[in-house]
């Protein structure tokens, strides 16, 4: 049985997405599970066991896609990005039984149009993880609850070992990792309030190793926030650190006691890894949708609507309104 999943882009949702995999091949053992998406977020699934091929969108349209598509014969869809490029990708593939998100405009695509649940089963999956398990309610596969998960190679892990040495660092340190900024304004804790944080981490836990994981192109904006942290703070901020791309990042943060801050790519790259994580969402993004976890027991999700009802403002989410969560969630993950 050849098997194909479409989820174009965006790394959270790649990620997310990932959780049907395993579910598929241990319904169907002997398939074989292709992953059409853009190439530039294929790196997050590199190591997955359960995907037997890498399929990338063509620069040159979807036609160009479909017509290399269709050398591979694909039994079963599963559309989850379900919008009108690949609903038409879905039906023109040829494979007989094709599952998308119900819409108005791509249900005729489908034989099977899945209607998104607006209830969760489990208050640790959210509705980001539980709608891609709907898609498997078709094939007769049942809710359970599952998590994504990020594969760290061997040798993607020696390395990371020697970017924490050249920092003068060892995985025995008391590291913590920082989702500085998010990928837009909107998703970023404000930065005045970012300083404030990391000051209170570096002097309640004084001998933890700060490491602020930041895009090339927020370089600018970093060395900012390292400025307004006092010396006394920022001598606990490693400010050299930095990783190439996404996988060394992952590989590093597998090496970290924890993760703190802002909700996005970041957050769940270590929910993934099984890392303890701290998120701060930001105001027009839901907790019910992301703040899935594997470890209930440790993770914490704060929004400003926890604390200030009805904002939609990140002015309001003021560093005390983090206090009481975050000792609590530091006194559990630095020891």
């Amino acid at each position: 049985m050849r098997i194909l999943i479409i989820q174009k882009k965006f790394m959270g949702d790649v990620l997310v997405t990932s959780t049907i995999l395993p579910l598929l091949k241990k319904k169907y053992p002997k398939s074989e599970i292709s992953f059409l998406l853009e190439e530039k977020h294929a790196q997050i699934l590199i190591g997955n066991p359960f995907i037997d091929h890498f399929l990338f969108f063509s620069k040159d349209g979807p036609s160009k896609t479909l017509s290399e598509l269709n050398q591979y014969k694909f039994d079963l869809v599963i559309d989850l990005y379900s919008k009108i490029e690949t609903a038409i990708i879905t039906y023109f593939s040829g494979a007989k039984t094709r599952i998308g998100f119900f819409k108005k405009y791509t249900q005729f695509f489908y034989n099977h149009a899945v209607k998104r649940s607006t209830k969760v089963k489990s208050k640790n999956t959210t509705l980001g993880i539980e709608h891609r398990l709907q898609m498997l309610e078709p094939l007769g596969i049942p809710f359970q609850e599952i998590f994504p998960k990020v594969y760290i190679q061997e040798d993607e892990l020696k390395r990371a070992h020697q970017i924490l040495s050249e920092n003068t660092l060892s995985s025995t340190d008391n590291l913590i990792m920082i989702s500085t900024f998010g990928s837009s304004d909107e998703k970023t804790y404000p930065i005045e309030y970012m300083a404030e944080l990391l000051e209170y981490v570096a002097h309640y836990k004084p001998d933890a190793k700060i490491l602020c994981n930041y895009l090339p192109s927020q370089k600018e904006l970093f060395e900012t926030l390292y400025l307004k942290v006092s010396d006394g703070a920022n001598s606990s901020i490693i400010k050299k650190f930095d990783t190439k791309n996404l996988r060394e990042f992952a590989a590093v943060t597998s090496l970290c006691k924890c993760l703190i801050g802002n909700e996005g790519g970041a957050t769940n790259v270590s929910k993934a890894l099984d890392v303890p994580t701290f998120t701060i969402f930001s105001p027009h993004i839901r907790k019910s949708d992301w703040a899935w976890t594997g470890k209930p027991e440790v993770d914490q999700f704060l929004h400003v609507t926890d604390f200030v009802p009805d904002s939609k403002s990140y002015s309001d989410f003021k560093p005390s309104f983090l206090k009481t969560d975050l000792e609590e969630f530091l006194d559990h993950t630095i020891v």
